[in-house]
């Protein structure tokens, strides 16, 4: 046993072949068979698709700018997924009833989920240039697959329609809502800037006495009021001297010194008074004094009026004159000084008025650019509103669809028929490499090493004659109906006969 276990029987494979050569006729036969019916029977599915440009601005940006500024590919996406929700899905379905059947459920989830995955939109980009590190989207493909290629292109050519009009909502939406956002700030900063002018002009009617226009006038009137004061002073001393005169003429020479000193202590007050308060120590012993000295020169007067009444009349006019004087200096004082309180008053007025300024023109500023904004966006609503803008137009349309996207029938075919010859004829080279029986004469020779003396060959009987001639009939019909569904697997695969005979015919010449 031992021995005989250690022989090594040669494998025959061309041997077992021409054994098994009827099962692997009768294998492949029917798995090609099996083949092209199941290849026949899958279900074709058309895809109708549209391509559609992507079109630049007609206008120059440099004139107008448009303020959608998404670029066309995240635009296409955006779109897409607007598109592509359930209510218009269902809107789909419900307008093509087939889609229902095709999908062969009744939930919705799953309708919807089979639509979408019947949708494709495909990005057809440019090449790259040198400003744009990504390349640009020029166009773009809408296709939808269904069983029925009417179908298919029914609801690609809605699908290219909700597109384009998807775009152009999106579009003008997105410039209203932009024009209306900038009309609504620049609304709020005019009343801003109202609410800021109105402010200026009650600070200006609280400070109108130290307005900074008003320096220049308040200026010459303080030069104007410090001229009449010296004028008036000049006056003042020019009737005093002749009311000195007139008391020379008339009055004794007592007379005459007590009104020279009067006049000295007159002038002396006259000029502190200019630079010190009344209240100062000078000015109250000075006036003093004077009252002391009029008192004499009034009793002094009384005398030369007995004793010459025309002087009299003359000294009491100058008199008079000089009081008229006093009084008009001191009333252009009071009105020096209200000009230099307001001048002195002018530097902190001009500080808050140069704030409110400040924040006027800011305002102003932003106003102004608000506006301009403003305005060159309602351009660009007009823009998008006259398909004007960057827009989608169609640049082919959905065709109907005259063969059928899936599946590949020519390779599932061929695919089927390479494992119909292969696979029965793996299974014959495997049961030869584990069959061990010692098969033929030659087989007999390596293992004892000496020729046979006689062979003899295979004795077929009557019985197994007959047999043999059922299965031959069987394997011709088999092979008859796979030659027959070849032709039509071929007439509705590859080509129809007619046209295929035609192709021939032309090309022997004999059409």
């Amino acid at each position: 046993m031992d021995y005989e276990e250690q022989i090594e029987v040669p494998t025959n494979y061309i041997a077992a072949v021409i054994r098994y050569k009827v099962h692997l006729i009768v294998a492949v036969v029917l798995l090609s068979l099996i083949s092209i019916v199941v290849v026949t029977a899958i279900p074709a599915v058309y895809r109708s698709e549209s391509i559609v440009l992507v079109e630049t601005q007609q206008i120059p940006t440099d004139l107008v700018r448009s303020t959608v500024t998404s670029l066309a590919a995240e635009q296409i996406q955006i779109i897409k997924q607007r598109v592509m929700t359930r209510e218009r899905l269902m809107e789909i379905a419900d307008k093509f009833p087939s889609l229902k059947e095709a999908s062969g459920t009744v939930l919705v989830s799953k309708l919807v989920e089979d639509l979408r995955e019947d949708i494709a939109v495909e990005l057809i980009t440019g090449s790259k240039t040198s400003r744009n590190r990504t390349a640009t989207t020029i166009a773009f493909k809408v296709s939808f697959d269904a069983l029925s290629p009417t179908v298919a292109q029914a609801v690609a050519n809605d699908l290219v329609t909700l597109f384009l009009d998807e775009n152009a909502k999106a579009r003008t939406e997105r410039a209203t809502e932009t024009t209306d956002f900038l009309q609504s700030e620049a609304n709020k900063l005019q009343q801003q800037l109202n609410n800021t002018e109105q402010a200026i002009a009650d600070y200006k009617l609280q400070n109108k006495d130290g307005l900074p226009e008003h320096l220049n006038l308040y200026m010459t009137m303080l030069e104007r009021a410090q001229t009449t004061q010296v004028e008036l002073q000049r006056q003042i001393e020019s009737e005093r001297n002749q009311r000195s005169l007139y008391e020379l003429q008339g009055g004794s020479a007592k007379g005459v010194g007590t009104l020279s000193r009067l006049a000295e202590l007159e002038a002396d007050y006259e000029r502190l008074s200019t630079i010190y308060h009344a209240t100062h120590p000078d000015l109250i012993s000075l006036k003093s004094e004077i009252s002391q000295l009029s008192n004499v020169s009034r009793k002094n007067d009384s005398g030369i009026r007995s004793g010459n009444s025309l002087l009299s009349g003359k000294i009491a006019g100058s008199n008079a004159k000089i009081l008229s004087m006093r009084k008009q200096m001191a009333k252009n004082g009071e009105q020096i000084t209200e000009l230099e309180g307001k001048i002195i008053k002018i530097p902190q007025v001009e500080r808050g008025l140069l704030a409110l300024n400040r924040d006027y023109r800011t305002v102003r500023d932003q106003y102004e650019q608000i506006v301009g904004n403003t305005m060159q966006a309602r351009m660009a609503e007009s823009l998008e509103q006259g398909r004007k803008a960057e827009r989608f137009s169609i640049l082919e349309p959905p065709l109907l669809p005259d063969q059928p996207y899936k599946p590949d029938r020519k390779k599932f075919l061929g695919a089927g028929l390479v494992m119909s010859l292969g696979l029965p004829l793996a299974i014959v080279l495997l049961i030869a490499f584990l069959d061990k029986s010692v098969r033929g004469a030659s087989a007999v020779e390596v293992i004892t090493n000496q020729a046979p003396l006689v062979v003899i060959s295979y004795i077929e009987t009557a019985d197994e004659k007959r047999k043999k001639k059922k299965k031959f009939i069987v394997l011709m019909g088999l092979i008859v109906a796979l030659f027959v569904l070849g032709v039509l697997a071929f007439h509705t695969i590859v080509m129809p006969l007619d046209f295929l005979i035609y192709k021939l015919m032309s090309k022997f010449g004999l059409s």
